[in-house]
């Protein structure tokens, strides 16, 4: 693959993720390679249940909240997903075979009883009306751009919580006892200060969804948080310049689908340096 040029190009928020995950992950991105090599099961699991969280407060308006009827509309709602799922998104479901899809919509289902049981705890405690409203999106997947912080990006949504316009992002993968995670605590910060830029007001905090669980987090966004979030864009910067990321080695290295290239470049450059 040939780099590009990217002197003047603005930093998306999606490389900020990249970077705290894996460094070289922005450079290999940066450069044509693709991210996901295939669909599997369990990432197909997870597209369905961030398309079903999008559904929560339709299902929660037409339905009582006992826990039977709400593990019922959920059921529901999760077969109309599956079914919309290869017009939402024909192009990466494309080569997803019949058995796979059909494990994915498994395990979503699975997830079901927890989600239905978490949703009701959370509408019993913090009532119905407020957690309406930090799901409603007033927009879904707004593009936000600043050139002052040379970044770009698309949130799950934006939601108005106590008369101010929030981010809200989906997050599908593992959520913790308390709090979010420190990288979900960083895309966060980094769609506050965009939204921020945009409209010249203080979003003193965002909404993190952890879409496996049913769970929804607030999160209030430090200065540390804005502090990290311009240190890594300055980062994200010098790669996309071409410079290459020193290379750890991580636990999760022999799973990423950049590992071949990522040991041949570094072996390349070791009879340089």
């Amino acid at each position: 693959m040939m780099p590009v040029d990217s002197s003047n190009q603005e930093i998306n928020v999606s490389d900020l993720l990249l970077y705290i995950n894996c460094p070289r992950r922005v450079y290999f991105v940066n450069r044509g390679f693709e991210l996901f090599s295939e669909v599997t099961a369990s990432r197909l699991e997870r597209i369905i249940l961030k398309e079903l969280s999008l559904n929560y407060p339709e299902i929660v308006k037409e339905c009582s909240l006992n826990a039977d009827n709400l593990y019922e509309e959920l059921e529901i709602s999760l077969g109309k997903v599956c079914t919309d799922l290869p017009l939402l998104f024909p192009r990466e479901l494309a080569g997803v075979t019949k058995e796979i899809f059909e494990e994915g919509e498994a395990r979503a289902r699975a997830k079901l009883p927890e989600i239905a049981a978490n949703l009701r705890a959370a509408f019993e405690e913090f009532g119905k009306e407020p957690m309406l409203a930090a799901l409603t999106p007033v927009k879904t997947e707004p593009f936000l751009s600043s050139e002052r912080l040379n970044l770009k990006g698309i949130p799950s949504k934006l939601v108005c919580f106590e008369g101010v316009q929030v981010p809200s992002i989906l997050k599908p993968g593992s959520c913790p006892q308390q709090g979010v995670w420190a990288s979900d605590r960083i895309h966060a910060a980094a769609f506050v200060m965009l939204l921020e830029a945009g409209n010249g007001k203080e979003v003193p905090f965002a909404f993190v969804e952890y879409v496996s669980f049913g769970l929804l987090r607030r999160v209030a966004v430090r200065s540390t948080d804005r502090r990290e979030v311009l240190k890594i864009c300055r980062e994200v910067k010098k790669i996309k310049a071409g410079i290459m990321p020193e290379r750890k080695e991580e636990k999760f290295c022999k799973e990423c689908s950049f590992s071949e290239h990522c040991i041949s470049e570094s072996s390349l450059m070791s009879k340089f340096f």
